[in-house]
């Protein structure tokens, strides 16, 4: 596999050197060690950050402080030259609850200036498009260092490399205990460091931060005097590097917003990580919920010379609902995946520590070793977000010497046996026996193993001396090393309630078919680009019924616009006078006081739904006969009673009728009414993709589960009924008077309707 600039990735520069971190205790300490070291500049992108995380636990008494924010704090103070900018997601509000607070409290980016110190910059960065966030996660240390990786510098994230259940020091910044945490970053300088640099000006100049001189003067790594503190070199003094001289593959997901284009070099990334593996695919990710990825993992699992996958995946994601949404695509995944499987080179697997009881391990790292060859590690998960829709940052290097290959080979190990609880030289030695070559991944030498093979079969044409496959070996050893790991783990009792050895369990795709029927489709739930009503359209129903709704959504304009145009003759022409609106307002209102006006209305409502009356115009007129309020009330339950009498005559008359009511549309509705939930039904009372008899004929014929298509229908039809009834509120008031309040109400309900109308358009409209 090779690094191509503009295709799977933005730029390859030389690091001088790299380092490697990991878990937190390793990560926090050696990034405060090169914050302390900063003289110019610090820049930090940030999907979460907390400015009471005590980045080393104990508190070394060095001096400087152990929490961020009073770090970044002291640091300002103690140096005049250097500026701080820190570029944090402005989150979903779904996150507040874990999120430090920035509307109040003592935290160093306050709101207020004020309280903010003057070269401490922060800015919510919410350049990006709906449902979409700021994920990379980088710190730059005055041009000349830059940290990437799965780490942000937030609560919840310190843990050591033994991950005990009972670890005391594992509190957050209010002191409560969590869950072990696992995950990595890397550590560069040089000019790999630089372009990050520069990537980071670009995104805080988009935030609106503008350009500041001092982050275009990249890699003037000058020092200042500082007495005893002067270095001029930022690199922790106690980490040993990995690598020296390597070049390294910056590759980024940026989605189209604004002026920004598109950018998939994560997700080219990985497709040819994948398609160029011959032995083993090794992967620590939170998430698997990535159509593009599983896909080529489908297609390398089903190669009879392909190479074993090894998933290391979280128990659970997170809380109930990603439980029940991210989880639940896993599932769907990984059944996909073992189907695939045919030669059993599949293993996913999930870390196990029987001392947490019902808590679990976070595997929060976004790692992928092939071959022992090529490593990249960043910010990117295996979702379809983190394909096209998120802002994400991974760094690759592929090791073209024995030392790199070497290197690479022995981290793989390490975190093997860290979620084996075996030594590294532990798993060397299982994986020599099993005849694994340690350059197995190098091209040269699966050259020169291919020829003795081809040798040892001596041209056999019938294939009964062929040798077995490159990556068997890789097999008995995943065997040897997992064969404890494979059994059923065992109820928890007294013994294993403190048992700390760590261990992989195999991860199995559980689907709750409740759960899994009720769910959409998953790009809906984890979208691989940014939203559009043209894409919401193709995933939801096709294009298929272009024609139709087209028919329907000019029918439904032209409506409005015969009764703008009536109001204007009523209020304006001589037809006013013929028409007299004056009296037919009292029959209406005559009509809407009487006791027996509402239920007449409804019964009204049910009958002409049932002969084909387009339910829009039955919601215009009820809306215009009632009260906003009243009207609304009643074209809604007058919609719901006529999807369930339809839904019965449909259940009564069975398919055939429908079918022929339909025509061709028929099956693929059948498809998709049965095979989706609530969310379904919604989808097409909103985006009329049949008409409203119909649809209740057709759900009724396929059985459609009868509570999932009432509520559906309420859910689904509210929204147009609101719309309906704000408009006719401002119709009516324009016949009587043409004030501005009136013709404001009009105008608003017409601009609701309309671009209720404007979005089913372009939501079914074929993509161009």
């Amino acid at each position: 596999m090779k690094l191509v600039p503009g295709q799977n990735c933005w730029r390859v520069e030389t690091a001088a050197r790299v380092g490697l971190c990991v878990d937190g205790e390793c990560y926090f300490r050696r990034l405060r060690q090169s914050l302390i070291a900063a003289r110019r500049c610090i820049a930090i992108a940030a999907w979460d950050i907390h400015s009471r995380l005590e980045l080393v636990r104990p508190d070394p008494e060095d001096g400087w402080p152990s929490a961020l924010g009073d770090l970044l704090t002291r640091l300002l103070e103690r140096r005049p030259e250097l500026e701080i900018f820190v570029l944090l997601w402005d989150y979903a509000p779904i996150y507040a609850l874990e999120r430090e607070p920035l509307s109040f409290g003592e935290v160093p980016w306050h709101k207020d200036a004020g309280q903010r110190h003057p070269r401490l910059h922060f800015i919510l960065d919410d350049q990006h498009p709906l449902l979409a966030s700021q994920h990379q996660k980088l710190v730059l240390i005055d041009g000349a260092l830059a940290w990437c990786g799965g780490f942000d510098i937030s609560k919840w994230r310190w843990d050591t490399e033994a991950h005990r259940a009972d670890e005391p020091r594992r509190r957050d910044p209010d002191g409560d205990p969590y869950p072990p945490f696992h995950d990595l970053q890397l550590l560069v300088d040089g000019e790999a460091a630089r372009a990050l640099g520069e990537l980071f000006a670009e995104r805080w100049a988009r935030a609106g931060g503008g350009v500041p001189s001092v982050l275009q003067a990249q890699g003037a790594n000058r020092s200042v005097d500082t007495g005893a503190e002067a270095r001029s070199d930022p690199w922790p003094e106690t980490l040993a590097p990995l690598l020296y001289e390597q070049p390294i593959g910056i590759a980024r997901t940026l989605p189209e917003f604004a002026d920004q284009a598109e950018v998939r070099e994560v997700e080219r990334l990985y497709l040819d990580m994948i398609a160029s593996a011959r032995m083993l695919i090794y992967i620590e990710n939170q998430y698997l919920t990535s159509r593009a990825v599983a896909d080529a993992l489908r297609h390398s699992l089903s190669q009879p010379d392909g190479p074993h996958v090894l998933i290391i995946l979280p128990r659970e994601t997170g809380h109930w609902l990603e439980q029940h949404t991210m989880d639940l695509i896993r599932a769907r995944l990984l059944s996909d995946l073992r189907d695939s499987d045919r030669y059993g080179r599949l293993h996913s697997l999930y870390p196990d520590l029987p001392a947490l009881g019902d808590r679990c391990l976070m595997v929060h790292a976004k790692l992928m070793i092939v071959d022992d060859r090529v490593l990249r590690l960043g910010s990117s998960n295996l979702s379809n977000r983190s394909m096209g829709l998120d802002s994400e940052c991974d760094l690759c290097l592929i090791g073209e010497n024995e030392t790199a290959r070497t290197q690479i080979r022995h981290l793989r190990r390490r975190l093997l046996g860290m979620f084996l609880t075996r030594s590294p030289e532990e798993v060397a030695r299982i994986e020599q026996e099993a005849g694994v070559e340690q350059d197995a991944g190098d091209e040269d030498v699966r050259g020169e193993r291919e020829t003795r093979d081809e040798q040892a079969v001596g041209g056999d044409a019938s294939g009964t001396g062929a040798t077995e496959s490159a990556s068997a070996p890789w097999g008995r050893a995943l065997a040897r090393l997992l064969e404890d790991e494979r059994q059923s783990p065992e109820p928890l009792d007294a013994e294993t309630a403190h048992d700390e050895r760590l261990r992989l369990r195999p991860l199995e795709p559980n689907l709750d078919p409740e759960w899994d029927r009720q769910l959409p489709d998953e790009r809906l739930i984890d979208p691989d680009r940014a939203l559009s009503p043209d894409w919401v359209g193709d995933v939801l129903v096709g294009d298929q019924h272009q024609p139709h709704v087209r028919w329907r959504l000019l029918l439904g304009i032209g409506l409005v616009l015969a009764f703008l145009v009536l109001a204007a003759l009523w209020r304006w022409a001589p037809v006013g006078d013929w028409l007299e609106p004056q009296r037919l307002a009292e029959a209406a209102r005559a009509l809407s006081q009487a006791p027996w006006g509402m239920p007449l209305t409804l019964a009204a409502f049910v009958l002409a739904s049932l002969v084909a009356v387009p339910v829009t115009l039955l919601i215009l007129v009820t809306t215009l006969v009632f009260d906003p309020l009243p009207g609304a009330l009643i074209a809604l339950g007058g919609s719901t009673i006529a999807a369930v009498a339809g839904y019965g005559i449909g259940h009564y008359t069975g398919a055939k009728a429908a079918e022929k009511s339909l025509g061709g549309r028929f099956g693929d509705l059948r498809e998709r009414l049965t095979k989706r939930g609530i969310f379904t039904v919604v989808t097409l009372r909103i985006v009329p993709v049949a008409p409203f008899a119909v649809l209740n004929l057709i759900a009724g014929a396929m059985r459609v589960r009868f509570r999932d298509y009432v509520l559906g229908t309420l859910m689904g039809m509210a929204p147009a009924v609101i719309a309906m009834a704000l408009f006719s509120e401002g119709l009516l008031q324009l016949l009587g008077r043409a004030d501005m309040r009136s013709l404001a109400l009009l105008l608003a309900g017409g601009a609701v309707v309309g671009g209720l109308l404007w979005f089913g358009h372009r939501l079914l409209r074929q993509r161009g």
